[in-house]
């Protein structure tokens, strides 16, 4: 019998060899189609490629609805966690992922749950942990301050953190709200950043390295957040102040601390933030900070 010429046309591209016999049939994919009418471009080409993975088509459909209609506007957009995804390989280090089995998830984070089976065809579940804007979440670093054309100071800063419950060190930076307010890359994020967590909104800013990407927690996470150095005057960190206000309401107070140079080795030694030992460690190798100043002197 032909089709009716009122039948609904699909706005999302079908998978051409579906994995699963079942997904062949058009009327399986119903309820993405349905739904897809709300979604953006974007998310419609990432969801059509979530659609080619066997993984996906075996996941329940109240889960795969779940994911294509995870928040796509705003500070509050998945589309980074969801490009990853759908990038992620079907097999690795002996094991091959079933389907997606749960998906918790928070403001901030999801902790993607699957099943999976080894080798020896034993079966459970795997997960890790992703930031909504995927593994490209944010940027972190070392501010240093200049005197006379020498590092003479560098910048940290010091407050509580929601997770350990306790007065940490910290780095400056955070997450990247790409696409939103006018941010269109990292290094533009990076320097509002900058601004906001010292205080000074037309801080006037010399100088900004990319460092590069850090794996926090390889094992846990998929998060890679960038790196950086930056580089101010004496005179504009005389302008900062040592208990900013942030006005990014998502943030604890934190406060700045300015450290000589000649304590870069001590603190190195007792400040446990990573991202600020990965941006020392970088930005010695890179030359922007001469690598005698890591050497503790009060264990000399």
């Amino acid at each position: 019998m032909p089709e009716s010429s009122s039948s609904p046309k699909p706005t999302l591209r079908l998978p051409e060899n579906p994995a699963i016999e079942a997904y062949k049939d058009q009327n399986r994919w119903a309820h993405l189609i349905e739904i897809s009418v709300g979604l953006t471009p974007k998310r419609k080409l990432i969801v059509e490629s979530l659609m080619t993975r066997p993984w996906f088509q075996r996941t329940s459909k109240e889960l795969q609805l779940e994911l294509a209609q995870l928040p796509q506007q705003g500070r509050e957009n998945h589309d980074g966690f969801l490009a990853d995804l759908a990038g992620r390989p079907d097999k690795m280090g002996g094991i091959e992922v079933l389907e997606l089995a749960k998906l918790p998830r928070g403001n901030f984070a999801l902790i993607p749950t699957f099943k999976v089976k080894n080798e020896k065809g034993d079966e459970y579940t795997y997960e890790y942990v992703s930031w909504r804007y995927g593994p490209n979440s944010g940027a972190k670093g070392i501010v240093f301050i200049e005197n006379g054309g020498k590092i003479s100071h560098f910048v940290v800063l010091r407050g509580e953190k929601f997770a350990t419950g306790q007065k940490e060190s910290d780095s400056v930076g955070g997450f990247i709200d790409l696409n939103v307010d006018g941010i269109k890359t990292v290094l533009q994020r990076i320097d509002r950043e900058i601004k906001e967590e010292l205080g000074v909104s037309d801080l006037k800013i010399k100088a900004v390295y990319d460092l590069g990407e850090v794996l926090p927690d390889a094992g846990m996470t998929n998060n890679k957040p960038r790196i950086f150095a930056a580089v101010i005057n004496a005179d504009e960190a005389q302008r900062v102040s040592g208990s900013p206000l942030n006005l990014d309401k998502y943030e604890l107070r934190a406060g700045v601390v300015i450290i000589p140079i000649s304590q870069l080795g001590k603190t190195t030694t007792i400040n446990n933030d990573s991202f600020f030992l990965s941006a020392v460690a970088r930005s010695a190798a890179y030359g922007i900070i001469d690598v005698k100043h890591l050497r503790n002197s009060s264990q000399a």
